[in-house]
């Protein structure tokens, strides 16, 4: 057995000390105590490489009684909440297990002593959530109802149950001569997409649903919910995305729902116990909020400052009860079906209008239907030489490698975002299908802003078990956990931690944290802001541990019934 190793780079032979596991390898032949401490040192070696070894070595030992016991409640779970979807004779229990399809399971979910765990642990920073999604659908749905310039369309007439269904509804806020002619969307011969006031519908609004008999308000509100929320059997549809996103775009485009969802939004951060959040607008050269009578238009620069605006206020609020949320920036959004002339606009109007407010640039819109980044690479390059003089950072945040195909354009736009320097990427799905690219996110600090639920939801996982996440971390890619539009899967980032924690074995409390971590290392912060928001969430996951051991010690002398499989 040689003590050194050689590794061959094109023409040169560089020898470097072998490591004990390299070593145990190179025997042709064992005794039974050597194969012994041969398998110790490559197990040791494993571990030492694993994503989160660095916070289990230094874990205090509340932190470590703490991630025990987290293992034990997700067990736990297991076998009081779920259970085993054949007997012993194989036959249909009719129990669901635990990591079936998140929407088929959320009733369980919500009920897991893992749910309620989950919910109280500090996450850190939130970096990909599309802001016109963060709040349940109901609340821009409420928001409407007494606005007298809100309008409604559909694309059928509300005659039938079958239309009911199929009918693909939108909003806006408009004076009455924008909507005129206006129509009745109750009657066989309402003209496809003419406007009606809500008001009127919300009043004659009297739909049969099943044994429930929906009317007035109350159940128009009801309705529209269920037509913006994924159902699990609509979680492959594309068309079901679109739908929601239609609907809701209109819903938040006036000035007092945007600022009290701004507010709410801030709000619901805390109450999921994240620190620090990163939304992510649209914005293009025609966008505006319309003012509450429909009259008047805000543009970007002042849909700017009413989220500065209410952000200062909920923070003062925030601070006087005693809470704490360390801020929120912007990323600055636009469509990827965008033309190149207006690419560059958009970064010709970031660069003058929004640098001081915002802090990164994305392209949105569905990856498979809209431009490749290469399209728009001279803009790109145009645009970072330009901050470069100006001694700005504007990083680039895409939304790439939302796929399942390898090989094709939109998996090309991971290599893309590699060469014009991307902070971070959204999604990042098809990274664990590129060795090379793995290792280049890592050397190069990379993050991927992974969303467990919405991959799942979209049909690039079939369940969580199968999600690429765990290869990502096994080859130590920084990554965050996010909930991207948790409007349409009835879900908050706590879920998506949830989800992340039930669909590996090898996650723990350690994992959590080190993905916390991670999300506040690579987000936007300025030095002192990431500073301040660290030691605010290093006091909170010290408290958070602490509550475990305390509260669930009892799961300590539970003895499991179930195997795992």
């Amino acid at each position: 057995m040689t003590d050194t190793f050689t590794v061959q780079y094109f023409n040169n032979s560089i020898t470097r000390p072998a490591e004990p596991w390299r070593l145990a390898i190179a025997e042709k032949e064992y005794s039974p105590d050597e194969y012994t401490k041969a398998l110790e040192h490559i197990q040791l070696a494993e571990r030492e490489r694993a994503f989160d070894a660095t916070v289990e070595t230094s874990a205090t030992e509340v932190e470590r009684r703490a991630a025990e016991i987290l293992s034990r409640i997700r067990n736990h779970d297991r076998e009081q909440v779920y259970g085993k979807a054949l007997d012993t004779n194989g036959q249909p229990t009719g129990k669901r297990t635990q990591g079936e399809h998140f929407l088929g399971n959320l009733d369980l979910i919500d009920q897991t002593d893992l749910m309620n765990i989950t919910k109280r642990m500090p996450k850190g920073a939130h970096l990909h959530i599309h802001f016109n999604s963060c709040l349940p659908a109901k609340f821009l749905i409420q928001q409407a109802r007494n606005i007298d310039a809100m309008y409604i369309r559909s694309t059928l007439p509300l005659t039938s149950t079958k239309n009911l269904a199929a009918s693909r509804i939108s909003f806006m806020v408009m004076t009455e001569q924008e909507a005129a002619p206006l129509a009745d969307l109750w009657t066989n011969n309402y003209p496809s997409n003419g406007w009606m006031p809500y008001m009127e519908f919300q009043q004659k609004f009297k739909v049969e649903d099943g044994d429930r008999s929906l009317h007035g308000t109350a159940g128009a509100e009801t309705w529209l919910e269920q037509k913006i929320l994924f159902s699990e059997e609509e979680t492959y549809a594309v068309s079901q995305t679109s739908r929601g996103t239609q609907m809701m775009k209109g819903l938040f485009a006036y000035e007092s729902a945007f600022r009290n969802y701004t507010r709410a939004c801030i709000e619901d951060f805390v109450k999921d116990n994240i620190q620090y959040a990163e939304i992510r607008p649209n914005f293009m050269s025609t966008n505006s909020l319309k003012t509450n009578d429909g009259k008047g238009s805000i543009r970007n620069e002042g849909i700017m400052e009413i989220i500065n605006q209410e952000l200062r206020n909920t923070m003062l609020e925030i601070e006087g009860q005693k809470g704490y949320f360390g801020g929120m920036k912007v990323i600055y959004c636009t469509p990827r079906i965008f033309k190149k002339e207006q690419i560059e606009v958009a970064l010709d109007d970031y660069y003058v209008a929004f640098v001081d407010d915002e802090k990164g640039f994305d392209l949105v819109g569905e990856e498979e239907m809209g431009n490749e980044l290469r399209h728009f690479v001279p803009e790109f390059l145009a645009f970072q030489r330009k901050c470069k003089e100006q001694k700005l950072e504007i990083p680039f945040l895409f939304h790439c490698g939302e796929t399942l195909q390898v090989g094709d354009k939109t998996d090309g736009n991971l290599f893309d975002a590699i060469l014009l320097n991307a902070k971070r990427i959204g999604h990042g799905y098809a990274v664990a299908r590129h060795p090379l690219l793995m290792q280049i996110f890592k050397e190069k600090n990379i993050a991927i802003e992974s969303c467990p639920i919405s991959n799942e939801v979209l049909g690039l996982t079939p369940t969580i078990a199968a999600h690429n996440l765990p290869i990502l971390l096994a080859n130590d890619v920084p990554c965050t956990i996010n909930s991207d539009n948790a409007t349409f899967y009835r879900s908050s980032l706590s879920h998506d931690f949830y989800q992340t924690m039930i669909g590996s074995e090898s996650m723990s409390l350690y994992g959590w944290k080190q993905l916390a971590i991670w999300s506040l290392e690579h987000s936007c912060m300025d030095d002192k802001e990431r500073e301040n928001v660290i030691a605010e969430w290093t006091r909170r996951w010290e408290d958070f541990c602490q509550w475990i051991v305390e509260d669930y010690a009892w799961v300590e002398s539970w003895e499991p019934k179930l195997t795992r499989h």
